[in-house]
């Protein structure tokens, strides 16, 4: 068994252990007549973020990378639906796809940093889905007592067992089709301000 096929093997394993040892308060689950929600926070808080999520079942955004594969064998199909791609360049496919989600009823989660940085900028994928469908962004912020950070691009936030973990919800954002280039750049610059408050471990 190579590396990758070890990741495969090992992530779910991980993923439920770090489910049962730490404490991340899960959002209210969607009720019929909710419009559904374009939720974005940064890759740094993404773990923390989808545990909150899992009872609002979104179409989550995730890479074609190898890494992607893992994480969607690793959360399963029974909460969370995939979207493969990125919404930055010649993320069209990625981007239609979660447009048609939003479409259907159902909300979405990004990171939206990515793919690969820089950390803590917000790129213009989520705006445009937002433009695209007049659908609302719902920004999440992550803080947590008792945690650890990777040492990736990203600085993925661990929460430890015992520790507690507080998911921020920001106002909503709403980026219309009658929106200006900056007035775009406006929201963009608030939801950045937002999501990269660095007291996010207390």
């Amino acid at each position: 068994m190579g590396l990758q096929g070890l990741k495969m093997t090992l992530a779910p394993l991980v993923w439920s252990a770090y489910c049962a040892l730490t404490d991340v308060p899960e959002a209210a689950p969607r009720r019929p007549d909710d419009p559904p929600l374009i939720y974005a926070c940064l890759h740094r808080d993404i773990l923390p973020a989808i545990r909150h999520l899992r009872p609002v079942q979104p179409v989550l955004l995730v890479s074609l990378s190898p890494d992607g594969d893992i994480l969607v064998r690793t959360l399963g199909e029974d909460a969370y639906g995939f979207v493969r791609g990125s919404t930055g360049s010649g993320g069209g496919r990625a981007l239609a796809g979660l447009r048609r989600c939003l479409e259907d009823g159902r909300s979405v989660g990004l990171a939206v940093d990515g793919p690969k940085g820089p950390f803590g900028k917000v790129q213009e994928g989520v705006l445009h889905l937002a433009r695209l469908t007049g659908r609302q962004i719902q920004p999440l912020r992550i803080r947590a007592t008792g945690a650890c950070h990777l040492g990736t691009w990203d600085r993925t936030l661990i929460p430890l067992p015992r520790g507690r973990v507080t998911v921020v919800q920001g106002s909503l954002f709403r980026v219309g089709p009658e929106a200006s280039g900056p007035e775009v750049e406006k929201v963009r610059r608030e939801l950045e301000q937002f999501l990269g408050d660095d007291e996010h471990v207390l």
